[in-house]
This record gives structure tokens, C-alpha cells and sequence, in this order.
């Protein structure tokens, strides 16, 4: 009877092997739709949910992306959120083009448009050189602008890192970029509390501490990613969740008490104070926290301590106005990687930042490193930006020189002129130097208004 049994069992696990295999899509491969015929050419990646091919459609001899999905239930999931996704414009919100999708030897099937390489394998062609923070602003800006569109749509896609972050054509458009990989993204009413999503290292403290969540925990991965760009590797712990939120609290300061007191996972890296009240809490020893879990911490060196030393953090390219566009740039990290999500900078708010709208760099126009900042960023539609400063230069410059030409000299005394009845008074203390300055910056800001929207 065992013998039955047993023989009966190996014979399921053959039939069900045969079946996986007559389902198992291959290179060379014809997958039919609907509306098209691809040819699948090369798998070029795997992950847990899914295979990513590069094919061919052989009704328009253009290539794209094929992504096969392992899981029905993930299959259901990744379809909704696409859906939602494409009522975006991929070119203008800088995200994927999704073009349909079909079931083929009982997989789902999803087509994309086809695109370059991930910022991860970027690093790579680059030995590992960090970019500059003139390289790293328009990939900012187009991330800000597609979480934007994502926030709108209710949209959270958490699981930003380098490897979901697309170059669409490095030769021909450096630095063009869009969002991939909406597998795991949610509708912000559909998150259940204290789950873990988003990658560790990318992980907003906020989803640690088992606390409700909102679009802000992308805009702490984005922060995350741009920190990685410029040092090279991440600046929290991608390997142990406590040291994580160690280098966190070394860094950045501990999370307020409000946030601990609600958090579900609290009690997993703080302890209450028992000498006092401010703070409430206290984070753990790395002893304390292997008796109360079981788990040893990993350790691990970091190259600074505090987001400011990232200004000065490479000695050998000091030049006055790099150090004010790092400094920029640290502004904006430390926006975006506030540990109250209430506070973090909403996309919206991002994109009116110094460091994104080059405004801090708007008296810097003739020098060098501005022209390359200003060529980098005219793959987000930005041809005008230097005329529209020139123009501000030459306004200024002739308002000056007007009103010189019109001061009265000191050794003459002329009468004053009585105003026209229709000419409204000056102040007491107005000055005509101080009008044309505050016009000046008035029509810098509306000038990058124009170009933001």
C-alpha cells in the first residue's frame, strides 16, 4: 500500500514537472496576443515574481520589453496598479509606457516599451565613480515630477532603488530617466498597517516603526538613491534592519515620541526612558537588541556622520560654486530624508526647491560649471533656461544703468520736481536701486515658474 502510495505521489511530481516545462517560455519563442506576434530574443533578468525578456513585435519591427509573471495573485495586483499608472503621460511623468497585456502558456504577460539600463548598472560602467551633483539633478527632477503624477493618481510605488530606475537612452539623451517595476505599489487605501514594504536601505522609518504611511515614504527612497548616487553606496544599513535605524538616529536625529509612542514595531529598536521624560525613548544597545530579538547586529563603517559633511566629503573639487550647488543639494537631501513624514517635502514642494530650479546658480551664468549644469538639464525641455537668465543679466544690467544716468549729481542740488498729480509719491526711504532688485528677483522666479509647470 506505501508502495502504491509512493508510486502515485512520484508519478504526480513527474506529470507536474512535464506540465511546468510545456508552460516554461523560451528565447526564440512566438508569443501571440490579440493584436500582435513578439519574438522573444534574450531573458535579461529574474527576479521572485517574474522574467524580463527582450523581444520583438513582429507586426512593427520594434522592440520591447516582456515581463512574465509567476504568481496569478501578483499577476492581478501589478495589472491594476499599470492600469492606473497609464493615465499618466509616460513621457511628461517620466514612467514606464505600458502597452497591453495577455496570457500566454497559462502566464501573464505584460509588454513595455523597451528601455536602456538601471542607474545600478550605470555605477557599474563607471567603476563605481559617484556622480556629480550637475548629474544628479536631472535625475532628480524627473523622479520628483513622476512621483507628482503618482501622488495624484493615490499612487504609492514603494520599491524605488537603482535597479528600478531606467536610463531610456544614455547616448542620445544622458541622464533621461523613468520609474519601472509597479509590482509592488499600492493605492494609499488599500496599506494595512505595519506591514514591511519597500527594500531595506531604501525603507522609510515610518514602515520600521509600524506606522500609517503616505506617498512621503517614496520621497525618503528617492533620498536614499540620491545619496547612493553621490557616495556610491547606501547610507543606511541595506543588510540589518536594526543598524538601519541606528545610522537613522546617528544621522539624522531620532524620530520624534509622538511617532514612537504610535509606532506597532516601536518596542523592537527603542526602550522607555526610565530616567526621564525627554525623550520618551531611547534606542536600543546593540545587546539589548540581540536579547530582545535574538538577532545579532551587523556593524558597519560609514564614510560621514552627518548629512553636512557630504559638502566637503570630496576635498579634491572645492570650486566656490560646486560647494554652493552641494550645498543646495544637501538641502534638498535633507528635506526629503526628514524622519516626521508630516514634515518630509511633498513632490509639489520639490519642485520649487534651489537646488532642482538652479536658482541658487542664477548669477553664475557665464561660468563653466553652470554651461554644463545647464546642458544636463536640457533633457527635461530646459533649451531656454539660459537665454531667460541672460535676459534677466541684460534687464537688471540696463535698469542699473538708467537709474544712474537719472540720479541727480551731489555738488549741483537740483530743486526737486513736484510729483504729477497722478504720480503716486515715493516712500520716504525707497530707493530706486532696491525696486530694480526686487523686480530682478521677481521675474527669476517667474520666469522658473514658467518652466516648472
Amino acid at each position: 500500500m506505501c508502495h502504491m502510495i509512493m508510486s502515485c505521489a512520484s508519478d504526480l511530481q513527474t506529470a507536474t514537472m512535464k506540465t511546468l516545462e510545456a508552460c516554461e517560455v523560451s528565447e526564440r519563442d512566438v508569443l501571440c496576443s490579440s493584436t500582435s506576434k513578439y519574438l522573444i530574443k534574450e531573458f535579461i533578468g529574474e527576479g521572485c515574481f517574474s522574467k524580463v525578456a527582450r523581444g520583438a513585435n513582429l507586426f512593427t519591427s520594434q522592440d520591447v520589453a516582456l515581463k512574465l509573471l509567476k504568481s496569478e495573485r501578483s499577476a492581478r495586483r501589478e495589472i491594476r496598479m499599470l492600469e492606473a499608472v497609464s493615465a499618466l503621460d509616460p513621457v511628461k511623468k517620466n514612467v514606464v509606457r505600458f502597452l497591453e497585456t495577455f496570457v500566454v502558456k497559462e502566464q501573464t504577460c505584460l509588454v513595455f516599451e523597451v528601455l536602456d539600463r538601471n542607474l545600478y548598472q550605470l555605477l557599474r560602467e563607471r567603476q563605481m565613480k559617484p556622480l556629480s551633483p550637475n548629474e544628479i539633478r536631472p535625475i532628480a527632477h524627473q523622479l520628483v515630477t513622476a512621483f507628482n503624477g503618482l501622488k495624484g493618481l493615490g499612487v504609492i510605488h514603494s520599491d524605488l532603488k537603482p535597479d528600478n530606475i531606467m536610463l531610456v537612452n544614455h547616448v542620445n539623451e544622458p541622464f533621461r530617466v523613468k520609474i519601472i517595476d509597479f509590482g509592488v505599489s499600492f493605492m494609499t487605501s488599500d496599506y494595512i498597517r505595519g506591514q514591511k514594504i519597500q527594500p531595506l536601505g531604501y525603507r522609510a522609518p515610518e514602515v520600521t516603526l509600524g506606522l500609517p504611511v503616505s506617498e512621503a515614504i517614496d520621497m525618503w527612497s528617492l533620498g536614499c538613491v540620491l545619496v547612493l548616487l553621490y557616495i556610491v553606496h547606501n547610507p543606511f544599513s541595506k543588510y540589518c534592519e536594526y543598524q538601519s535605524m541606528g545610522n537613522i538616529v546617528d544621522m539624522l536625529g531620532q524620530p520624534a515620541d509622538h511617532l514612537l509612542d504610535a509606532g506597532f514595531h516601536t518596542n523592537k529598536f527603542f526602550e522607555v526612558n526610565q530616567h526621564w521624560n525627554k525623550p520618551r525613548w531611547w534606542m536600543k544597545t546593540p545587546k539589548e537588541y540581540q536579547l530582545s530579538s535574538g538577532l545579532g547586529p551587523k556593524k558597519r563603517k560609514r564614510d560621514f556622520k552627518r548629512l553636512s559633511d557630504l559638502i566637503t566629503i570630496y576635498p579634491e573639487r572645492q570650486g566656490a560654486i560646486e560647494l554652493e550647488d552641494r550645498r543646495a543639494f544637501v538641502s534638498l537631501l535633507s528635506c526629503l530624508l526628514d524622519t516626521d513624514p508630516a514634515k518630509r517635502i511633498t513632490p509639489e514642494r520639490a519642485l520649487a526647491h534651489p537646488f532642482l530650479t538652479m536658482v541658487h546658480l542664477a548669477k553664475k551664468i557665464d561660468i563653466k560649471y553652470f554651461q554644463d549644469s545647464l546642458e544636463k538639464m536640457k533633457v527635461l525641455g530646459f533649451d531656454n533656461l539660459k537665454n531667460g537668465l541672460s535676459s534677466f543679466g541684460e534687464t537688471t544690467s540696463a535698469a542699473k544703468k538708467g537709474t544712474r544716468d537719472q540720479e541727480p549729481s551731489a555738488r549741483t542740488h537740483p530743486t526737486p520736481a513736484k510729483p504729477h498729480p497722478t504720480q503716486k509719491t515715493p516712500a520716504k526711504n525707497e530707493s530706486s536701486p532696491a525696486k530694480v532688485k526686487k523686480s530682478r528677483l521677481k521675474r527669476i522666479r517667474n520666469f522658473f515658474g514658467r518652466i516648472m509647470s
